[in-house]
């Protein structure tokens, strides 16, 4: 048989099976034998956003901003970030526009106790290449100082909210920017909240102290968003993540080492149910804590001083390995459909399957188990699985990495029929050439 008609019954299986069977591949688990249809490298990157301060005076968002926060905003890859500033705010305004120029743009939450309806409009505008959504009130069902128009939480979020699309959509500079829901720090407060105007739902599903990446946003978090904004367009995850305050008393957090285990995780956990983006919280630690014991301080992938954490390191591997230009050629003929088995594979064994632009496959495997237990303050030393990936569709050459520790290759082979593989609680990359 061919190669061009082996790609054309593949695609042909994969509509026939698809048509079958909605739920013929479950998007995490990986299954004993599947013919898996890709899908794109760059859409992934691009699900991948963080957190950020310039505004905070009082923090190395502000003292340090040319050292070190540009510096390891470039070096990080992200090209997403979220914050907010008020309208008089002309130097933090200026930090977003000139980041612009490099790729990275915005969504900034709007807070009523600082920003009117009408000044958020003005806000958009003077960051016109920036901005790319406006989120309504952040948390405002944990703030007791919340209040819109005499109302506090629901009736002032939501009457807020239907003011601020009003006025975004009311002007024809910003109304094609999406305008995101106010987020909820508790996701059953969205039964109080009810539908708001909205174009997607924004929510924190933080997975809590040392649970799972995936703990939480299936059965909590995503049907709390659909009751806010019911419209099923993708949601975006406007915060979540770990922090590394050990020592606190109660709520404890998880070591710096589990953190590089469970945030790219996360984004892999995250865009495999479809949700648009994910902002991680948060880039930088916010001050220095010695003792490890204030959450609050605790979240950036930088630690205060400006150093990288082990997660700065796995996340940003994990985007040079998957990251192409953007020049590159979107139409170069390619079969996007991978058909492999992988013996020995059990329900704990995740997966995403990605492809550049040039053909390349890029199955990520990785077991969602716990790598730390917070009642020991211990990261746990989980055993790798041993699986064999056998690989159906014609591969030319296999390289294994694991973006944990390196860019660098692991292992390569040519021609290979079956991959023998120990697949840990961290991202195992493997790179597959047609």
């Amino acid at each position: 048989m061919n190669r061009y008609k082996y790609y054309v019954i593949l695609a042909f299986c994969v509509a026939l099976l698809a048509c079958s069977s909605n739920n013929l591949i479950n998007p995490s688990t990986i299954q004993q034998r599947q013919l898996e249809q890709s899908r794109s490298a760059r859409s992934f990157i691009d699900s991948i956003g963080i957190v950020v301060h310039f505004n905070y005076r009082d923090t190395v968002y502000y003292t340090q901003y040319d050292k070190v926060i540009v510096p390891r905003l470039k070096e990080l890859g992200i090209r997403h970030l979220r914050s907010n500033f008020t309208l008089k705010d002309l130097e933090t305004q200026q930090k977003f526009n000139d980041l612009a120029e490099f790729g990275i743009r915005s969504i900034l939450v709007m807070n009523p106790l600082k920003v009117t309806p009408t000044e958020a409009v003005k806000i958009a505008k003077a960051v016109p290449k920036s901005i790319e959504a406006v989120e309504g009130p952040n948390e405002s069902d944990l703030n007791p100082r919340f209040q819109y128009q005499g109302l506090s939480f629901p009736e002032g979020t939501r009457k807020y909210q239907e003011d601020l699309y009003a006025a975004i959509k009311a002007d024809p500079a910003t109304a094609s920017l999406d305008v995101l829901s106010p987020s909820l720090a508790k996701a059953k407060k969205s039964r109080e909240l009810g539908e708001v105007a909205c174009d997607r739902a924004a929510i924190h599903s933080y997975p809590g102290s040392g649970n799972l990446p995936s703990s939480g946003l299936e059965n909590r978090w995503i049907p709390s968003a659909r009751v806010v904004c019911p419209n099923q367009a993708a949601i975006v995850v406007t915060e979540t993540g770990y922090h590394n305050a050990v020592n606190k008393s109660k709520r404890a957090g998880i070591s710096q080492q589990a953190s590089a285990k469970y945030l790219p995780r996360i984004f892999l956990e995250y865009f495999n149910r479809g949700i648009l983006r994910t902002y991680n919280y948060e880039l930088i630690d916010l001050k220095p804590n010695p003792d490890r014991a204030r959450p609050n301080w605790n979240y950036g992938l930088l630690n205060n001083d400006g150093s990288p954490k082990p997660a700065f390191q796995a996340i940003k591997n994990l985007i040079a390995l998957l990251n192409e230009p953007r020049s590159s050629d979107a139409n170069s003929p390619k079969i996007t459909v991978l058909d492999y088995q992988a013996i020995g594979a059990t329900p704990a064994i995740h997966h995403t399957l990605l492809q550049k632009n040039d053909g390349r496959f890029y199955l990520i495997l990785w077991q969602e188990v716990a790598s730390y237990k917070v009642s020991q303050h211990q990261d746990l030393q989980v055993p790798s699985r041993a699986i064999d990936l056998v690989l159906n569709t014609p591969i030319a050459s296999a390289n294994i990495y694991n973006p944990l520790d390196s860019i660098e290759a692991i292992a390569a082979y040519n021609n290979p029929k079956k991959l023998k593989l120990q697949v840990p609680d961290s991202p195992l990359v493997i790179e597959l050439q047609p």
